[in-house]
């Protein structure tokens, strides 16, 4: 009967290593979902927006605006916090 150690050694050999090929489409179709997931908060918050852009502003983009940061960078962190909730 082999020994707990050996089967942890034998399960490690049967593991493959991926190929540079294999790491790159992972990484591809990681960042294909990240462009997706970004496009997905982008259209949450323009439908949000269209909806009524004076709630939108009120309660979005006017207290970031007051905290200092400027309308491109309130959008980002709108976009961030949509893909990334805290």
């Amino acid at each position: 009967m082999k020994e707990p150690k050996d089967k942890l050694i034998t399960r490690k050999k049967a593991q493959r290593s991926k190929t540079a090929a294999e790491e790159y489409r992972e990484r591809l179709n990681r960042e294909d979902m990240e462009r997706r997931w970004t496009l997905e908060a982008l259209d949450c918050i323009l439908n949000e927006c269209e909806e009524s852009p004076e709630r939108f502003h009120k309660r979005w983009i006017q207290p970031l605006l007051s905290a200092g940061v400027t309308l491109e960078t309130a959008f980002e962190l709108l976009v961030g916090g949509r893909f990334r909730p805290n």
